[in-house]
């Protein structure tokens, strides 16, 4: 058995490898992660003779070990850093303490000042992970916005057309006879 820790928009989770474990942005995947980057079934990891791999599922993104695109099944050590997406999944050794690691990433997002209000939904981890969590999606401008931008982009075309009714008038003019 092999453990994974999780590391996704925030989230810290402990995922357990016993047999094999598909992670995507499908209910089809193992692990379902919200993320748009991903395929829907996006890389595996499985156990092999004690020895823990990853192999990337012709993903369009891709999946990278320790800050390299892989192209094959690689084999995991404890300090290994596997990135899917958004998400960073950090092999752990055995006896539960994560080891020190030179592994690049990239800067995680920056957060905002508040949770946006909006839909809550819940998603579930593979059957050996942590309980349910839950996830915040985002949503667009406030509608206010929308209409305010509208308006102002109408204001912006007819002013437009206005100031250049008589550029216009003088081209056709020109083109007469």
């Amino acid at each position: 058995m092999a453990r994974l820790l999780l590391d996704s928009a925030g989230e810290r989770r402990e995922i357990l490898v016993s047999d094999s474990i598909t992670v995507g942005r499908e209910r089809t995947a193992g692990l379902q992660l919200d993320d748009k980057t991903l395929s829907r079934e996006h890389t595996k990891f499985y156990v092999e003779n004690g020895k823990l791999f990853v192999r990337d599922l012709e993903s369009r993104n891709g999946t990278y070990l320790n800050g390299t695109l892989i192209k094959n099944t690689q084999v995991l050590k404890p300090g290994d850093r596997v990135k899917i997406g958004t998400a960073t999944f950090t092999v752990l050794a055995e006896g539960g303490t994560m080891p020190a690691v030179n592994a690049p990433l990239a800067a995680p997002p920056p957060r905002p000042a508040a949770a946006p209000a909006g839909p809550v939904r819940t998603t579930v981890a593979a059957p050996t992970a942590a309980p349910k969590t839950r996830r915040v999606l985002l949503g667009g401008p406030h509608p206010a916005a929308v209409f305010f931008y509208r308006i102002i982009l109408i204001a912006v075309i007819v002013v437009v057309a206005y100031l250049s009714k008589g550029v216009f008038r003088s081209i056709l003019h020109g083109i007469q006879p």
